[in-house]
């Protein structure tokens, strides 16, 4: 019965062996199992369900061996079927022995668990992955069971949270965990006691809401973002945790300078105003005082030094005025070279005006960067909010009004807004307004005044000077218009008109006759200046040895180096260069030895002292002296009689121009004035003279 027991058992392999290893007997389990039938394998040895490698190791020998010596033999491995496949088994063999001792053999048992191996392994590989993944997280991950007990957790939690990896392990509570993260900060246990039973209460608030939810936590200077899922049935939840200190910090930084200017760290023009929005507010209409400041001369320093030191000056500059402010005054950087300043607590006019003379004076002082030292200087325009005023922007306006009146006041002045101011800025901006529609409606002309040879009384030259005259204002003085136009950056575009347009009527002039044009600094400077003259001969088909550029000493002197350069270049290109008003800028004599001039025009002012003034002669003799020296002819501007005109011929000026030869004429009266003062008119100086009169 007991062997039809056993041979009638499938889901286990049971079989004896001989003393030897020999199969000698075989159940239908076994026969399942290792696909043999009794007949097959029954005489043979147990060792054909062994793999090759397990065989030549020696292991079936060390199995029988084990189980005589210890009676009985456990493991696992792999074993062959009748096919060749593999299956994973796990093996118990026991010695059995006669009722007198002797050994008969060994029975075998022998169960295939291939299924149990694969879900283990894939369990093992899932568990080494889930491993790998946890090991390699930049987050902190942690699971709670729903009795707030640490489940699982990786070592980046631990590495996050300060903590060692042990506080960390299974069944460790939340409550532990937070008392120990508070423990490190400097609370009293009361204090840590509170703040553990808030954030538990936090967690378990955003855990059970079904939607989990996110807090932050500061510690050991770390800024960390906890993200809690929701609870599973089981009550149980993952909380993560990633640190944002890098982040926050980048942030923090962008935040910084979304308000605050990069080079100075002043607050920038959107913080000041938002500040100024909400001072006013507080202040419900009481004294909040604008300052607008604008540096002098600051462009000059770019332009000759760099702009590397132009930053270096700016930054001495910030530091500077925040010397002289009170801890909760505010400086700002508008940009370029404008800056603000925002008094509150009630400053009286008088501090204001203490402040901003102590202001003028400290930005006036020299700057010293490297080798160089630089001379600046600030103009200041203030406002104060009046009662009840509460738009910020009316009074930035203000203050900027108050700014443009102080830097007309010569600069280096502080001027306070005054009712009224608003009417000369919109006089400015309908100035600039109809000075663009000019442009487009072709509102400018030219007038030309001859210039005459006071040896020959030939034609030697024509001015070209320009005129605007306008349906509403009528003829405007170039002294009404073209300094603005200067200012707001016009004359570049304007002078290029004239340029065209003088050379292009000057075609029609006889060939020996040159075109003198002034020129404006801000179009002088221009990078591109010599290439647009260029430009402008060939439009125009122009020869440049009849042209002539006037420029003065004034729109040399910002980069000496920088408009030799330029005027070397106009000079090649065979076009001549005449020195405008000399004597009324700063003269200097290198001027004249190291530029390439061709003509120095003395400034009328000089001509009109002839009757004057006794020096005035003598002057103009020193001039013309240093002329002949460097071989530079000179032209007298302003000639309004005969005796001057006659002393500057007896004094050696090459050329005159004024009143006496020619009022500045329209295009249409010049070709008449030239006809009647043509070569063959003017034999005496007496026949001249009266032809021009005639042709005024």
């Amino acid at each position: 019965m007991f062997r039809l027991l056993v041979q009638s058992v499938t889901d286990y392999a049971i079989y004896m062996l001989a003393p030897d290893g020999t199969v000698i007997s075989w159940n239908a389990g076994a026969e399942r199992a290792k696909g043999y039938s009794a007949a097959e394998i029954v005489g043979q040895n147990f060792s054909n369900f062994y793999t090759a490698v397990d065989r030549a190791g020696g292991l079936p020998q060390r199995a029988l061996g084990i189980a005589l010596s210890d009676g009985k033999f456990e493991g696992q491995g792999w074993r062959i079927k009748k096919n060749g496949s593999r299956f994973w088994a796990t093996v118990v063999i026991e010695s059995v022995y006669s009722e007198s001792g002797q050994l008969i053999g060994f029975a075998k048992v022998t169960r295939d668990l291939s299924e149990h191996k694969r879900k283990a392994d894939e369990l093992r590989e899932t568990k080494d992955s889930l491993d790998l993944a946890l090991g390699n997280m930049s987050q902190g991950l942690i699971l709670f069971s729903g009795q707030e007990q640490v489940v699982l957790s990786n070592a980046r939690m631990a590495e996050l949270l300060g903590l060692p990896n042990e506080r960390l392990k299974r069944g460790v509570r939340i409550a532990e965990i937070l008392h120990d993260l508070y423990s490190a900060l400097d609370l009293t246990p009361g204090e840590i006691q509170i703040e553990v039973q808030h954030t538990i209460g936090q967690f378990r608030a955003m855990t059970a809401s079904g939607k989990g939810g996110q807090t932050e936590l500061k510690w050991g200077g770390r800024s960390c973002v906890l993200n809690h899922s929701a609870k599973t049935e089981d009550g149980s939840w993952v909380t993560t945790v990633e640190d944002v200190t890098e982040r926050r910090v980048i942030e923090d930084r962008i935040s910084h300078l979304a308000h605050h200017d990069a080079l100075t760290d002043l607050p920038n023009r959107m913080s000041f105003r938002n500040r100024l929005e909400s001072l006013i507010a507080e202040a419900s209409g009481g004294k909040v005082t604008v300052l607008y400041i604008d540096l002098d001369r600051f462009k000059p320093v770019n332009d000759t030094f760099g702009h590397t030191v132009g930053d270096a000056a700016l930054k001495i500059v910030s530091k500077r005025m925040q010397a002289q402010l009170r801890r909760r005054d505010i400086v700002a950087r508008l940009g370029g070279d404008e800056f603000a300043i925002l008094l509150f607590d009630n400053a009286s006019l008088e501090d204001v005006r203490v402040l901003a003379s102590r202001l003028l004076r400290e930005l006036s002082r020299v700057i010293c960067i490297g080798d160089f030292q630089i001379s600046l200087g600030a103009s200041i325009g203030i406002a104060m909010a009046s009662a009840g005023e509460t738009d910020p922007d009316i009074l930035l306006r203000n203050a900027d009004l108050a700014l443009y009146r102080a830097k007309a006041s010569g600069r280096g002045h502080y001027r306070f807004y005054e009712p009224g101011m608003e009417l000369v800025m919109q006089q400015r901006q309908d100035l600039e307004h109809d000075l663009r529609y000019a442009i487009y409606n072709n509102e400018f002309s030219i007038e030309y005044q001859p210039i005459v040879s006071s040896k020959s009384n030939r034609l030697s030259s024509i001015e070209a000077l320009l005129r605007w005259n306008n349906a509403r204002r009528g003829n405007v003085p170039p002294a009404d218009f073209i300094p603005f136009a200067e200012e707001i950056g016009l004359m570049p575009q304007i002078g290029d008109w004239v340029l065209r347009t003088a050379c292009r009527e000057a075609l029609n002039w006889p060939d020996h006759i040159v075109v003198s044009i002034n020129l404006s600094p801000t179009q002088f400077s221009l990078p591109n200046f010599v290439q647009s003259v260029t430009d402008s001969l060939i439009e125009v088909g122009f020869p440049p040895n009849r042209l002539e550029l006037e420029i003065t000493e004034t729109a040399m002197i910002r980069d000496i180096a920088a408009a030799g350069s330029t005027l070397s270049r106009i000079r090649a290109l065979g076009i001549l260069v005449a020195l405008d008003d000399f004597g009324t800028g700063y003269s200097s004599l290198s001027l004249l030895r190291t530029m390439p001039f061709t003509r120095i025009k003395i400034d009328r002012s000089f001509v009109q002292d002839l009757d004057r003034r006794a020096d005035a002669s003598t002057i103009i003799q020193a001039v013309v002296s240093m002329g002949m020296g460097i071989g530079v002819a000179v032209t007298a501007e302003g000639v309004e009689t005969e005796g001057q005109a006659e002393t500057l011929t007896n004094l050696g000026c090459d050329n005159l121009q004024g009143y006496l030869f020619s009022r500045p004429l329209q295009r249409t009266h010049l070709s008449e004035w030239i006809k009647n003062n043509s070569l063959s008119h003017a034999g005496q100086k007496e026949g001249f003279l009266k032809n021009s009169h005639q042709a005024m």
